[in-house]
């Protein structure tokens, strides 16, 4: 009985010896299934951005060889890309062509004499044409300026001479008038001198009361009449010869002002007869007269068109056998002069550089080796594309046009709270980006732990770290980094250290 119970208990316990290995071989193949996955903590830091960059030294100044234009190019001294020193050929010009050119230049400045010549002739005889008339319009009007004003003054004077006869008859009549009055005032008149007065006696038998007094009175009467009749015919003489003093006035000023006009015409006729044509031949022979001089002066160099500084030749504008144009036969930039190196930076790039921006520069020279000095961006130029071209002044640097140069510069971000690396950061189809964080829960095999979609904002990123921003996201949060397997939401994982 007792050996019996004991193989029940022996049994029993293998069975669950078993059910236990089952149980951890079975959990085991289920662990080993899970994905794997390692997690982060996001924390504070800033980030760097770099900046990198290939540009080229090109020329910060050109300057032009010239040469008078239409002239036959017979040599070029130097081609593109060419360095030359001070007092090397550069272009040699056709001699014959310079010779047969200023033959031509010297029968256009004698024709140019012989032209002068004539216009000087006929501007002379035509001078002394339009002096004379303005002499004689210049008399006319000085004439005309005394006839009229004496002509004024004798009709004012007749004016003057009627008015102070009319006011000498006229203070004659006041005084006659006066004495009449006086007269009518004395006794034994009583104011009516022409009035007979009763007799003594009183009856029929009249007789002037005093015959003298009446007489006196008539007389009186009679020259007031004679002055009045006068002064009626002065008034009128007043007025007449107020009009002729007007008349003449208006008479004196039209004809003054024809003369004027006949003096102003004549000097301008004097002043227009100036002949251009002489003056001008003057200006084109000292025109020509400089051609010349070139044209001989290169001659007297066998055509040769030398430096007058040491430079490198950038551009060429014409060819042997082609004639000179009127703009420069060659473009070159001086050893001393500016010199700029042009960049290209993405759109991306851009955010990170501004004018003032400090960048590194690394070259290599022949003669020097590796080199590296630091540049300041002075300009930036915006392309449509959204990149941006960037200008930095070298010419101290001692770089050779053409020079490749590698610029490189580092910025540095604010202080963000939340930054984890690139790879925990994922996007979905829409482009969000988003991270998966760490979730526990109990599952059949005990404690799980599953993986859940976390949409977050990118404040900033580089090619290492991303600054995120979300409410639900803090330092303690466990951020999945890597994964042995594509994760999807809720599923569960195995969190490795």
């Amino acid at each position: 009985m007792d050996r019996k119970r004991k193989a029940v208990i022996a049994g029993f316990v293998l069975f669950l010896a078993v059910m236990g290995i089952c149980s951890l071989v079975t959990k085991g193949i289920y662990m080993a299934r899970l994905p794997r996955v390692t997690t982060v903590a996001a924390k504070e830091m800033s980030l760097y951005h770099e900046v990198s960059a290939v540009g080229a030294v090109e020329t910060g100044q050109e300057y032009g060889i010239y040469a008078p234009a239409g002239l036959r190019v017979a040599a070029m001294g130097v081609q593109k890309g060419d360095d030359f020193s001070q007092g090397d050929g550069l272009l040699q010009l056709d001699v014959e062509d310079l010779e047969r050119i200023v033959a031509g230049k010297e029968l256009e400045r004698q024709r140019l004499v012989y032209q002068q010549r004539e216009a000087e002739n006929q501007s002379a005889l035509g001078s002394q044409d339009d002096a004379r008339t303005l002499a004689r319009a210049q008399q006319d009007w000085e004439a005309e300026q005394r006839n009229g004003e004496l002509l004024l003054s004798r009709a004012r004077e007749d004016h003057a001479r009627a008015r102070a006869a009319r006011d000498q008859t006229g203070r004659e009549l006041d005084r006659v008038r006066k004495e009449l009055e006086q007269h009518k005032k004395e006794p034994g008149h009583n104011g009516q001198p022409e009035e007979v007065l009763d007799s003594v006696s009183g009856g029929d038998n009249k007789q002037p009361a005093s015959s003298g007094g009446c007489q006196q009175c008539k007389e009186l009467e009679s020259t007031i009449a004679q002055l009045e009749a006068q002064a009626s015919q002065q008034d009128q003489a007043v007025i007449q010869t107020a009009q002729a003093a007007e008349d003449v006035q208006l008479s004196h000023e039209d004809r003054l002002q024809s003369a004027w006009r006949s003096l102003e015409d004549a000097w301008a006729a004097s002043q227009g007869n100036y002949q251009a044509s002489s003056d001008l031949a003057k200006l084109e022979q000292a025109y020509l007269d400089s051609e010349i001089r070139e044209l001989r002066e290169l001659t007297e160099a066998d055509g040769w068109i030398y430096a007058r500084e040491s430079g490198k030749v950038t551009q060429l504008c014409v060819g042997v056998g082609e004639r000179t144009p009127d703009t420069a036969q060659l473009l070159y930039t001086p050893d001393d002069g500016l010199r700029r190196l042009w960049a290209q930076l993405t759109k991306e790039q851009a955010k990170y550089v501004s004018v003032g921006t400090r960048m590194q520069l690394n070259y290599e020279t022949v003669s020097s080796g590796k080199q590296s000095e630091e540049g300041i961006v002075s300009y930036l130029e915006s392309q449509p594309d959204g990149s941006v071209r960037i200008l930095m002044d070298v010419t101290d640097m001692g770089m050779d046009l053409g020079q490749q140069v590698t610029l490189k510069s580092t910025w540095q971000s604010e202080n963000y709270d939340m930054v984890v690396p690139l790879s925990a950061l994922h996007k979905d189809g829409n482009n969000s980006s988003f991270v998966y964080i760490l979730r526990q829960e109990n599952g059949i095999l005990g404690v799980e732990w599953r993986a859940s979609v976390l949409y977050v904002d990118v404040v900033d990123q580089n090619e290492r770290y991303a600054a995120l921003q979300s409410a639900s996201l803090s330092p303690d949060t466990a951020i999945i980094l890597t994964s042995t397997e594509e994760l999807k939401e809720n599923q569960v994982v195995r969190v490795v250290e």
